[in-house]
Parts: C-alpha cells; structure tokens; sequence
C-alpha cells in the first residue's frame, strides 16, 4: 500500500535499474575510451541542468504572482515525471552510444568484478534520479517550504534514495558480489565447494535482508497500546512474537507522507513487519487489523519466494535466445531484452494474483485475530469490507493509487474481488 509516488516510482527504478545492468554487454558503437566517460558526465550534466532549470522558472512564476504554489508544485512534478522517463533513454546514450559500458568492462580494476562494472551501470541512472528530486527540493527552498541548509539538502536526497532505489540495489550489488566471489574462488575451489559456496551466500543475503532493512528505515518508539494490540493479532493466528523465531514489529517513521505496510525478511529468524506512521495513527482499529492480516498473509502463502520463483524461467529463456546468437555481438542484448520484457510481465501476472490471494487469506485471517472484539470482524463477509475501507483509506487523494499499476490491481478489481466468497485454504 503505497502513496502516489511511490507507485510511479517503484516500476520506474526496476527499469532503471534493470536496463542500466542490461547494458552491461552492450557492445560499444565507437572505440571505447576515457571520452566515454567526459560525454557521459557532460549528458548527465545537461539533464541535471535541464531540471534545475525548470524548477527554477516554476519558482519565478510562484514570485511574480503568475501562479499559485500549489500550481507551480504540480506543474513542476509533472516536468520531473517526464525528465525522469526521458531520462531512460539517456541511460542508454550514456552506456549504449557512448560506450560508457565497453569502457567499464577494459578497466583493469572492473573488468573482474560484475559489482565494480555494476557501479559504473547505474551511476549515470541514478545521478539523473537524483537531479530530479535536487531540483524538487531547490523549488521547496527557494520558497521558503523546506529548510534551505546544505545539510537539509543531503537528508533529503538519501532519505529519497532510502525509501525507494536502495531497497532494489543493495540486495542486487549483494548477489553480483556473490558471483564475483564463486569465480574468483573457481582456480582454488572445486564445483562443488563453489555450489555449496553460492548456496551459502544466497542463504546469508537472505538472512542479512531484515539487518539491512533496519538500517535503511527510520524507526521509532511505538505506543504500548499499539504494540499490545499487534502483538495479540499475530499471537491468535500462530505468529510468533517473542523467541528466537519471533517476528519484530516496527514503527516506520516517514514524516507522515507514507500509508504502507510490508514484511521484510524471507526466512526466521529475523523477519520484520514495518508499519508507517500514517497505518498506525490514521486507520480504525479494525481497518488496521486487515493491513496487518494482509501482511501476514504474504507471509503465510510465501508470495514473495513465489514471485523470485517465478522470474526464474524469463531468464532461462533470455540465456538461450541469447546463445541463439552467440556469433554476434548484439546477441547479448537481444537476450537482455528479451528476459526484461518478460520479467515485467511475469512478475505482475503473478503480483495481481498473490495480491488478490492475500485480500482474500487476510478476511480469514482477521475473524480468528480479531477475537470477536468491539470494532472487529465478526464473519469473512465483515472482514471483506473492512478490507475494501481500508483500501479506500489508504488510496485516499492519490488517483494514481487507485488505478492499476505493474505490481498492483485497482482499487475497483480488489473490491469486486472481496465481494466474491474466498475459496481457498489456509496452509
């Protein structure tokens, strides 16, 4: 459950993020060189001047009287939306035409390291991410709604890096270094101490992903009330809450800008439930329970294993359409393609249909959580339209909530959904 932003956003940094590691076997269209680079920075330069000009020119506008603040924000949202999406394109300029990714593999101290090489692929993506929430922020400053200090500045440019493109890149930089590791370690180890060495690995990631969570998050104190009420939740449909197996309940602090919920960790111990601020202080105790049940519920069906699972196969195909055309030099990019078109659309067939799953599994889960307490549902009918008001709730003012998105159904086909007797069973 996402604000608006957040759901342009997730979709637009897998792109990137996923396009700029595909141009890691682009071949390159001119001999490449350090001038690669010195055109690579000089394009990322001018977007970035491209931003800031904009938003300086909103803020002349806002001065003169021409237009409103609130106006003058849209109207420079909507420009960073396009510089944002245009800016693709720039990656690929960057990495692509001027082979700024030939240029990254012939380095000495990249060409042996899928990680080093990585770092070099999203810089030019993520410096023009960056220029846009810059520019946002210049436009806050310069009219006196945000603290203008350079310090406040930083913050506010990681706390946007936090809340979105970390989540996807630190555990992608894990797994590259993982396979740095298994071929580094090939001349001194046999296959199956590398197997077993991989297997070690993706294991510890893992394991390590609720760690790194908490350290990107800001947490803090939740009211003993509300702990109370979570912890019996959880308690009543078998979720351990004390012990080493226990599941951890956080209070995500965003500022008030963020109504969302999510479990991070895919295995115990250490698996972690984040609750915003806004779900914990906003929603009606029983609206409340069907945000956490649907939580739980991922937990339950193993939606999250089943969506890596599922991306499996798209890539299996991208390696032999790729070997398809081994001889030639685009044949690497034709695979790269071919499995982030795929990719996407596996990965949100099976998103709208562990989604509707976890609706439905939380309405039973909430009359057995719920103890049949005052403002709790009584029946999975009950819960059904707690479940469609909460949704309601959290979607509130942000059109863009409600429509369908890559990883999410509308707000319409959720309800209709939960208007129809779920079928299946718990496990």
């Amino acid at each position: 459950m996402l604000n608006e932003q957040g759901f342009k956003l997730s979709f637009y940094v897998f792109l990137l993020v996923l396009v700029s590691l595909c141009c890691g076997s682009v071949p390159g269209w001119s001999e490449p060189s350090f001038r690669s680079v010195i055109a690579s920075v000089a394009l990322v330069a001018g977007w970035t001047i491209l931003c800031h000009t904009a938003a300086r020119m909103m803020v002349l506008q806002v001065r003169r009287g021409h237009m409103r603040i609130r106006d003058a924000s849209r109207m420079l949202e909507v420009q960073l939306d396009i510089f944002r999406w245009l800016g693709l394109p720039v990656v690929l300029t960057c990495l692509g035409a001027f082979s700024l990714a030939a240029w990254s593999r012939e380095q000495p101290i990249l060409e042996s390291s899928m990680m080093l090489q990585s770092v070099v692929l999203l810089m030019p993506g993520i410096t023009i991410l960056l220029a846009t929430w810059s520019a946002e922020h210049v436009f806050g400053a310069r009219l006196g709604l945000t603290d203008s200090s350079l310090r406040n500045y930083f913050v506010s440019l990681w706390s946007g890096l936090r809340a979105g493109p970390v989540w996807l890149i630190i555990p992608t930089m894990l797994f590259l270094l993982l396979g740095d590791l298994a071929e580094w370690s090939q001349p001194i180890a046999t296959g199956n101490a590398v197997a077993i060495g991989i297997g070690v690995g993706i294991a510890a990631i893992a394991f390590l992903l609720p760690w790194i969570v908490s350290r990107v998050i800001r947490q803090e104190t939740m009211a003993p009330a509300d702990r109370e009420s979570i912890t019996l939740w959880l308690n009543r449909v078998g979720v351990r809450t004390e012990g080493w197996s226990a599941m951890r309940v956080v209070r995500w602090n965003t500022n008030g800008r963020v109504f969302n919920a999510l479990v991070a960790g895919l295995f115990r111990p250490g698996r972690m439930l984040l609750l915003s601020d806004r779900v914990i202080d906003e929603l009606p105790r029983g609206q409340f329970l069907m945000v956490v049940m649907h939580e739980v519920a991922h937990v339950r069906r193993w939606h999250v294993p089943i969506r890596m699972a599922a991306v499996a196969p798209a890539w299996f195909v991208s390696i032999w359409v790729g070997s398809l055309f081994t001889n030639e030099s685009w044949g690497a990019t034709v695979g790269g393609l071919t499995g982030l078109v795929l990719t996407v659309g596996t990965l949100s067939a099976v998103a709208y249909l562990t989604e509707w799953d976890a609706d439905a599994v939380a309405c039973k889960l909430a009359v057995k959580a719920g103890g049949q307490a005052d403002g709790m549902p009584a029946t999975e009918a009950e819960a059904a339209g707690m479940m469609a008001a909460a949704l309601g709730r959290v979607t509130a003012g942000h059109p863009a909530a409600r429509r369908a998105s890559w990883l999410h159904p509308s707000l319409a086909m959720r309800v209709k959904r939960l208007a129809k007797p779920p079928r299946m069973h718990l496990i």
